[in-house]
């Protein structure tokens, strides 16, 4: 009877906010066709920062008209350090790693958050508890995300210092997870990202600067305003809010298993707009986080892991 109600007890479920990082992984798999075709007008960082500009002022209002009050002053050191790590930190670490490496290597060490997080928070004072089922989820998606992205991966002397910036930039967005946990315990999604998004704004600003400045804006086509703005607000400010929501309301374990099935997404929107093959050992690959996915959200409420 005992062992009757323990597999009675273990059950997947699909909630709302999986959906919500659902349409997360759409819109920022989505991005990396958007990125690549604005960048070859735009120069990366100045392409970021006139992301950031667009997306801050929007964050910055909907909170305000929302009514959403200011956090406590004794709070702010902790949203201004996750605001320079996992905005400024994050994007500047991403844009130049990227420059000095290829996709494919960029996207595999990309594909790694979820081991990061788990590290982070098994060495975090207030980590959360991870499972056996969470464990196995997180293996099997890495390995998915080397069949998509990792298999053929070239790996030569001159990516070495491209392939260290990712890995830094991977870290960064890591300790951004992790570092929300205690604040959104009192703050939500909205005014965390606002107030974080905004000091990581005016932190990125200067590096883009000089950018900006030699930036021949008459040779920038129209069709690479709109494409940069609605970078900035979906991939940006929206895209932000509901990865926070998804750390507030499923933990950081569950919610950054998410990001592998961004390159999924790439993969997919790829083949379709421009023609690149997909072949059997990336379906494989994308069949492979799937079960990822479905294995994390298994739950095995008042039974020890």
């Amino acid at each position: 009877m005992r062992r009757r109600s323990a597999v009675a007890s273990t059950r997947s479920y699909f909630t709302p906010t999986d959906a919500l990082l659902l349409l997360v992984v759409i819109i920022w798999g989505s991005n990396f066709a958007v990125v690549k075709a604005t960048v070859e007008q735009i120069p990366p960082l100045g392409f970021n920062a006139l992301r950031l500009a667009l997306a801050c002022p929007v964050l910055v209002v909907i909170a305000r008209c929302s009514g959403t009050a200011l956090p406590q002053r004794s709070d702010w050191p902790h949203l201004v350090g996750l605001g320079i790590t996992g905005h400024c930190g994050y994007q500047l670490l991403f844009v130049l790693g990227l420059a000095r490496t290829s996709v494919t290597n960029s996207s595999l060490i990309l594909g790694c958050l979820p081991v990061t997080v788990l590290l982070l928070n098994a060495v975090s004072r207030r980590r959360e508890p991870v499972g056996r089922w969470q464990w196995a989820g997180v293996v099997l998606a890495i390995v998915g995300v080397y069949l998509i992205v990792g298999v053929g991966a070239q790996v030569a002397r001159e990516t070495l210092s491209g392939d260290l910036l990712i890995i830094g930039s991977v870290w960064c967005w890591g300790w951004y997870t992790i570092g929300s946990r205690r604040l959104l315990q009192r703050y939500s999604p909205l005014q965390v990202t606002a107030c974080t998004m905004a000091t990581g704004s005016v932190a990125f600003l200067p590096f883009a600067v000089p950018s900006l400045i030699s930036l021949d804006w008459s040779e920038v086509t129209w069709w690479a305003w709109p494409a940069t703005a609605g970078s900035g607000v979906l991939a940006l400010s929206l895209c932000y809010v509901l990865w926070y929501t998804g750390v507030q309301r499923l933990g950081v374990a569950r919610t950054s298993v998410y990001s592998n099935l961004v390159p999924v997404v790439a993969m997919t929107v790829a083949a379709v707009t421009l023609g690149e093959p997909i072949g059997l050992t990336k379906a494989t690959g994308a069949a492979l986080v799937l079960t990822a996915l479905v294995l994390t959200r298994i739950e095995r409420p008042g039974i020890p892991e």
